[in-house]
C-alpha cells in the first residue's frame, strides 16, 4: 500500500533533501513524484483535463453507485461498488485512488484500458464501454473523446467501466413509445455541467416517459449488482399533483401533461450531481387515432367466457375507436379476475396505455378495486366481476384517460347460438349428422340469469356427439365442458367416448336436451332425459 502524505509543507525539504543525494552521489534519473493521497477513506478519481488535477475534495470523490432495489441483491447501494458522473475532457487520462484505513492505493489499468462492447464486460447498454481491471501503479486510463462519462468501479473484484453518457427520452409521451429512446444530442459539457438538447420533439400529454443513457436501463448488471441508470420521479402522481418533475434515480415515470412540439433540455450541474430538465413547447400537434387499434393484453380477463389463449402473448379484443369532437373513445364491457394484471395496447406493440400512462377515473379506482401492480406498471385486479371500461384520448392536447366501472351486470347470451355436432342424431327425417356441420342451432330462452336451449332429438345408438357455438373460434361444450343431470347420464344412457371427450350414445332413443348458461357465475350444465 502507498503511505498518504498529508502535509504541502514538507514537499521543499524533500525536494532540497534529494538535490543533496543528487550533489553528493550517483544520478539515478528523474522520478515520478509521489501523488497526494487524502486522509479520508474513500474513492477519488483524477486526472488531466477533467474534475480534479490530483484526488481530494469533493469534485474528486465518489460515491457508491445507485442501484436498482428491484433486481439482483435488492439493496440501493453496496460497499466497495462506486459510481458518479464526470467530464472528461478530450485525450485525457486518469486514475483512481483508493484510500482505506490509513492507506492509499492508486490504480490505472494496463494499456491504458480497452474499448469494447459493453456487453461483453457485464454492461446491458447499446455502446462501447472503456473498461479494465485495476492495477497498482499501472498505466493512466485513456480517454479520447471529451464528454460526461459514468466511471463504475468495483472495488471487490477491482474492476472499472467508463460509459460516455449519450441521453434518451423513452416512454409514451415519445413517437416511438416503449420501443425505442428518442435522442437528446449532447448541447455543451465541462466540469460544472453537461446539457443535452432535444428540438422538435412531437410529445404526447396525460403520459410518463423516462431519460436513460446509452440506449441501456443498467450500466451494470449481474446476479447481484444492478446499477439503476435511467431518471424518474419519486412519484408520478405528486409530480403530475405539483406540476414539479423533481428528476432522480427513480422508478415512476415522469409525467407530461400538454400535447405539441417541444424543445427539451436536459442538464447535469457537478456540484450537486442533480439532473434537471426544461421543456419549452414550440408547436402543436393534433392526432388522428381513427385506425389505432387498442385492444387488452394480460391475464386478467375473460373473452366469452374463458381464458384466452396466448395471454401476455396476444391482444384480445381489439377495436378501433368512435369519435366525439375531439374525443376517441374505445369502450369494452368485460370480466376481470382477481389477483391477476393487464395493460391496454396496439397489437404492434408501439402503444402502451400503463398504469402510468393514463388519467384514471371512476369508481374502479376511487375504491382500489383496481390498483397499480407492485413492482410493475401494470393494473392489478383487486375486486372481480363485469367492468364497462372506457379509454379515451383527447386530439386537442392528446391527454389519456381511462375509466373503469365496476357494475352487478351479468353478460348477455340472448343472441348466443348453440348446435349439435357429431353423427349420433338426424338432421332431417332419416338423413344422419355428420362431423362436418353444427345443426338444430337456435338461441336460448332467458329465465333470470339462466339462458336455456333446448332440443327434442332422436338419439343413434353407437355413435357421438357434442354442442358447439355456432361462431367464428365458438365455444365446444364437450363430455368435460358441463356439469351433467338426467337420468341419461346417472343411468348411463349416455357415457364420455373413449379415448375422446365426446358424449357417446349407450342407449339410442328418443331424448329432451337443456343446455344451460348462468350468467352470474358462468356455469354451464347439461341436462339430458329419455322424452316422455
Amino acid at each position: 500500500m502507498r503511505t498518504i502524505y498529508f502535509k504541502r509543507m514538507m514537499l521543499p525539504a524533500m525536494v532540497l533533501f534529494s538535490s543533496l543525494l543528487i550533489s553528493c552521489g550517483e544520478d539515478d534519473g528523474p522520478k515520478e513524484p509521489e501523488v497526494l493521497l487524502p486522509n479520508l477513506d474513500g474513492l477519488y478519481v483524477y486526472g488531466s483535463s477533467t474534475v480534479a488535477a490530483e484526488p481530494g475534495g469533493a469534485a474528486s470523490k465518489i460515491n457508491l453507485a445507485i442501484l436498482d432495489p428491484g433486481q439482483g441483491a435488492q439493496v440501493e447501494g453496496m460497499e466497495g461498488v462506486f459510481g458518479k458522473f464526470i467530464h472528461i475532457g478530450a485525450n485525457s487520462t486518469i486514475n483512481f485512488a483508493y484510500v482505506s484505513g490509513g492507506e492509499g492505493v492508486v490504480y490505472g489499468a494496463d494499456g491504458g484500458g480497452s474499448l469494447d462492447s459493453a456487453n461483453t464486460v457485464g454492461g446491458v447498454i447499446n455502446d462501447k464501454v472503456i473498461h479494465g481491471t485495476l492495477v497498482q501503479d499501472a498505466d493512466p486510463i485513456n480517454v479520447t473523446n471529451a464528454g460526461l462519462y459514468y466511471v463504475f468501479v468495483n472495488i471487490n473484484t477491482e474492476s472499472f467501466t467508463l460509459m460516455e453518457v449519450k441521453a434518451n427520452m423513452i416512454g409514451d409521451a415519445t413517437e416511438l413509445q416503449w420501443s425505442a429512446g428518442t435522442a437528446l444530442a449532447m448541447k455543451s459539457s465541462d466540469k460544472d455541467k453537461t446539457v443535452f438538447e432535444g428540438t422538435g420533439l412531437a410529445l404526447t400529454g396525460a403520459t410518463g416517459y423516462r431519460y436513460r443513457f446509452n440506449d441501456g436501463w443498467h450500466v451494470y448488471s449481474d446476479e447481484t449488482i444492478v446499477t439503476l441508470s435511467s431518471l424518474g420521479v419519486p412519484s408520478y402522481g405528486d409530480a403530475w399533483d405539483s406540476g414539479i418533475n423533481d428528476l432522480g434515480f427513480y422508478l415512476e415515470n415522469i409525467p407530461h401533461k400538454e400535447t405539441g412540439i417541444f424543445t427539451v433540455t436536459l442538464t447535469y450541474t457537478a456540484s450537486t450531481g442533480e439532473w434537471e430538465e426544461v421543456k419549452t413547447k414550440t408547436g402543436d400537434l393534433e392526432n388522428d387515432y381513427s385506425s389505432l387499434e387498442i385492444g387488452w393484453f394480460g391475464n386478467a380477463y375473460l373473452v366469452d367466457g374463458a381464458e384466452p389463449a396466448g395471454q401476455w402473448e396476444t391482444v384480445h379484443l381489439v377495436k378501433t375507436p368512435t369519435k366525439d369532437l375531439k374525443l376517441y373513445n374505445w369502450s369494452w364491457t368485460i370480466e376481470l379476475i382477481e389477483g391477476r394484471s393487464f395493460v391496454l395496447r396496439d397489437p404492434d406493440g408501439t402503444v402502451w396505455i400503463t398504469y402510468g400512462g393514463a388519467a384514471k377515473v371512476g369508481g374502479a379506482f376511487d375504491d382500489e378495486d383496481i390498483i397499480k401492480e407492485d413492482g410493475q406498471d401494470n393494473y392489478f385486479v383487486i375486486t372481480p366481476g363485469i367492468y364497462e371500461v372506457t379509454f379515451t384520448i383527447n386530439s386537442e392536447d392528446d391527454g389519456r384517460t381511462l375509466t373503469m366501472e365496476r357494475t352487478t351486470q351479468f353478460p348477455d347470451y340472448s343472441d348466443k347460438e348453440y348446435g349439435i355436432f357429431g353423427n349420433a342424431y338426424y338432421v332431417d327425417g332419416t338423413t344422419e349428422g355428420a362431423w362436418e356441420a353444427i345443426h338444430h342451432i337456435k338461441t336460448p330462452a332467458k329465465d333470470g340469469s339462466k339462458y336455456n336451449w333446448t332440443w327434442t332429438l332422436e338419439l343413434i345408438e353407437g355413435r357421438s356427439f357434442v354442442f358447439r357455438e355456432n361462431a367464428e373460434n365458438g365455444e365446444w361444450v364437450t363430455y368435460g365442458g358441463a356439469a351433467k343431470q338426467g337420468e341419461a347420464f346417472t343411468s348411463e344412457l349416455i357415457i364420455k367416448e373413449d379415448g375422446q371427450d365426446n358424449y357417446y350414445v349407450a342407449t339410442g332413443g328418443n331424448y329432451d336436451i337443456t343446455f344451460t348458461i348462468n350468467a352470474e357465475d358462468e356455469g354451464r350444465i347439461l341436462n339430458i332425459v329419455p322424452a316422455q
